[in-house]
């Protein structure tokens, strides 16, 4: 590259990541794309970050198609570097998905589905993506191509060529969003990532067999559950109807109850039917302009209902409910169930909760500032290479905000020193 370009310590930063591309092209072409998100301009896509980083056009895009790289090696590298210096044994895995929305019907993987980006159904791609929460930072760990039921009919010769034409492996298959997310928290967990919790929003979270892979695999959750869902407010008796006998036909799998005591309930109606006094006023935290994010909630100990009528009971856990005044009058419900600790207070799971505040901040400046969502390309590898570049990206401006954070705080600590003590002055000038 002829054209100076100030990222500091983009050379120490990337130097971890060279052994993964076989040849010198490879490692040039991707230290121009990570620099060319960085750079600003509104379009992230190859051509004009080429220009920008006077980098060969169709270099670029071949380091997304043909080139030569180790793109798992370099996502574990990714990944180890920056748990180097996030890790946090308070740390949280947090789920959630992202659309990008699509023109055409060629780029891999695009289907009408929920696009959040639209915030409706649209032409779009779906990546499902896991973010790491630590002291004071985020960053995206991973992020998987969501492949819709229309992207996996191995009998349909139009689907087959599709396939073929966007350069998908014969192994990957369709999978549940939820699959998808467990498989995301076991990456983490083959990582040896430190965490206290889960976290997702109603859509996960209101699914039970999920809610249940996190039991199966001994992690603790708060998770967003919608208003329709049933609890019960004590410990279910469960009446089963006697089983009579056949001599013919296949025995009943699961009893057949009849009645509990008590019924289950919805928890909109436990929610309308909280008193005014009843709610704690609790301040979660600060936005960027130093005012206090302040909600009501209230915590209670539940069963979910979900199977019951099968004879299944689910274990006890918080029901967290958050109300929010509307600007055009009114309230707004939320509503949460968590396997946290018995002791754990009300605010503790509100806070916890409500650190997925992150990962809005993280999309926006993913898809605004480093071009996320400007990807043209319609392979497999293709898209999966930019993503990850991206959060290469992404995660070289959270190590150096790290850095500056520290740089101030070290600061601020021999200003306070000097100021305390002879020996402060003494040992810092």
């Amino acid at each position: 590259m002829n054209k100076v370009i100030d990222c500091p310590g983009i050379d120490e930063f990337l130097a971890p990541f060279q052994t993964y591309f076989h040849r010198s092209e490879g490692r040039e072409l991707a230290e121009s794309y990570v620099t060319g998100l960085l750079m600003t301009g509104e379009r992230k896509s190859v051509e004009p970050m080429s220009e920008r980083v006077n980098a060969s056009e169709r270099g670029m895009q071949r380091l997304l198609s043909n080139v030569k790289w180790d793109e798992q090696g370099v996502a574990t590298q990714y990944r180890r570097t920056m748990l180097g210096a996030t890790a946090d044994p308070a740390g949280l895995l947090v789920i959630d998905d992202t659309g990008f929305p699509k023109k055409g019907h060629d780029s891999v993987c695009v289907a009408r589905q929920y696009c959040g980006a639209t915030g409706k159904t649209d032409n779009c791609q779906v990546g499902v993506s896991m973010s790491y929460v630590g002291t004071d930072v985020a960053w995206p760990y991973a992020m998987e191509l969501f492949i819709p039921e229309s992207w996996d009919k191995i009998d349909d010769p139009e689907c087959v060529a599709l396939r073929k034409k966007t350069k998908m492996p014969e192994t990957v298959r369709h999978k549940t969003k939820w699959e998808m997310a467990l498989d995301l928290v076991d990456l983490a967990r083959k990582d040896q990532v430190p965490h206290r919790a889960v976290l997702a929003d109603s859509w996960y979270g209101t699914i039970p067999e999920f809610r249940q892979g996190l039991a199966d695999r001994g992690e603790k959750y708060i998770v967003g559950v919608y208003s329709n869902t049933q609890v019960f407010l004590e410990a279910p008796i469960l009446e089963i109807q006697p089983v009579k006998e056949h001599k013919r036909g296949r025995p009943r799998k699961s009893p057949d109850v009849i009645f509990t005591n008590p019924l289950p309930i919805l928890l909109s109606d436990i929610g309308e039917s909280i008193a005014d006094d009843a709610w704690q006023r609790l301040e979660l935290r600060r936005n960027s302009r130093d005012k206090p994010l302040v909600a009501e909630a209230v915590s209670m100990r539940v069963w979910p209902a979900y199977g019951w009528r099968q004879g299944n009971l689910r274990e006890q856990v918080w029901l967290l409910i958050e109300r929010r005044s509307l600007t055009q009058g009114g309230y707004e419900l939320r509503y949460f169930f968590s396997n946290m600790p018995q002791h754990l207070p009300t605010i503790d799971l509100a806070r916890l909760y409500h650190e997925r505040y992150w990962i809005e901040q993280g999309y926006q400046q993913l898809k605004e500032e480093l071009g996320l969502d400007h990807h043209e390309g319609r392979s497999w590898i293709g898209w999966h290479r930019h993503v990850l570049l991206v959060f290469m990206a992404y995660g070289y401006l959270s190590l150096l905000q790290l850095q500056e954070k520290k740089r101030l705080l070290t600061g601020k600590w021999k200003e306070w020193l000097q100021s305390r003590s002879i020996l402060g002055r003494e040992y810092f000038t």
